[in-house]
């Protein structure tokens, strides 16, 4: 009985895997692209975005795209006129959702979106980096719940992720399909080689 409750609490955690991306604010791999994720909306409702602040030369602004919806909001929360911890409702969402962000850096000798979906940019990587963040403190002000997203404004850039931040409310990250496809295929065989062991006996 022990054995199955090992099985089912590997599932479990198969179930929950947007927990097990949280990670560290800022970015701390620098130069190195970010792992991709799938964003998804984690309830119907709306998502709410908070500007956490911007270490950039450029100006930038930024947007949602829900891709299931086909739906997109307008440009919000620019770097260099808003104030840490403004918030600006995105717009509604469905459970599930699967959602895109987008920086439009507007440099002239630029001009170009990035986005969170690494297979829209030309340099085929993540230009956001998304990692779940608890609630409390971040910089200089409090937050809420939900997923920290350090937006890259360079392409072929140099990957540190905090041009534009982010926190972002009712938005969840979870690993592409091939990560859980990974996932699901070790918790099978650790279940097989369990169920093997105990009717050995």
């Amino acid at each position: 009985m022990r054995r199955l409750s090992v099985v089912l609490a590997l599932a479990t955690l198969a179930g929950g895997a947007p927990a097990l991306l949280a990670d560290s604010i800022p970015y701390a791999n620098l130069g190195t692209p970010a792992p991709t994720y799938t964003l998804v909306a984690q309830s119907t409702g709306s998502v709410t975005g908070y500007f956490v602040g911007s270490n950039a030369w450029d100006n930038s602004v930024v947007r949602m795209v829900d891709v299931t919806s086909g739906t997109t909001s307008a440009w919000f929360l620019p770097n260099h006129s808003t104030a840490v911890g403004t918030s600006q409702d995105f717009g509604p969402v469905t459970n599930g959702d699967i959602l895109v962000f987008q920086l439009w850096d507007q440099y002239p000798s630029k001009n170009w979106i990035v986005s969170t979906d690494a297979s829209a940019n030309p340099d085929g990587a993540t230009h956001g980096y998304a990692t779940l963040f608890a609630g409390g403190l971040l910089g200089t002000e409090t937050y809420p719940a939900g997923t920290y997203i350090g937006m890259e404004d360079t392409l072929w850039g140099d990957y540190d992720y905090n041009d534009s931040q982010f926190l972002f409310t009712n938005v969840a990250p979870a690993p592409e399909p091939g990560t859980l496809l990974l996932l699901g295929t070790g918790i099978l065989g650790a279940a097989g080689t369990l169920r093997r062991k105990m009717f050995a006996r």
